[in-house]
């Protein structure tokens, strides 16, 4: 369809935007989940190398060292999920414990001088959240 006023011509599409394809269809979003999965991982395995190698505090070691393995456990379990393995449900505790961990390890280094170990653990925390906030997304629609 085309439409004019005074020599100008828009083209509008023949179909309503409305029943276009949904922006928040698994389809469209799918690659974003294991890119969060992976910068997951290379900042909490980036932040636990830091950690340790650095000789840090045993507080920090103990934060990174639980938050690394909770956030591994998290990702087992919910591919295990995805399989049909284990209940749907299993991976949120250890999402959780991670989540709690990247909170103490924040709090722990805010006034201390390694700004290294809170952009990580920032961005570990962040990638998280974005994927918690993408799958309530998709399953709400």
């Amino acid at each position: 369809m085309s439409t004019g006023v005074r020599g100008v011509h828009i083209d509008l599409p023949s179909k309503p935007l409305l029943q276009s394809p949904s922006m928040l269809d698994a389809k469209v979003w799918w690659p974003l989940f294991p890119l969060l999965l992976l910068i997951v991982i290379v900042c909490l395995t980036w932040a636990l190398v830091l950690a340790v190698r650095g000789g840090h505090d045993p507080r920090a070691r103990w934060l990174q060292v639980g938050a690394f393995t909770c956030y591994l456990l998290a990702a087992v379990s919910a591919v295990g999920s995805e399989r049909g393995a284990v209940s749907a449900n299993l991976h949120r505790p250890f999402s959780l414990a991670t989540q709690l961990c990247l909170l103490l390890a924040l709090v722990h280094h805010w006034r201390s001088p390694r700004r290294a170990l809170r952009w990580l653990n920032a961005a570990a925390w962040a990638g998280i959240l974005a994927d918690t906030a993408l799958h309530v997304l998709m399953v709400r629609h």
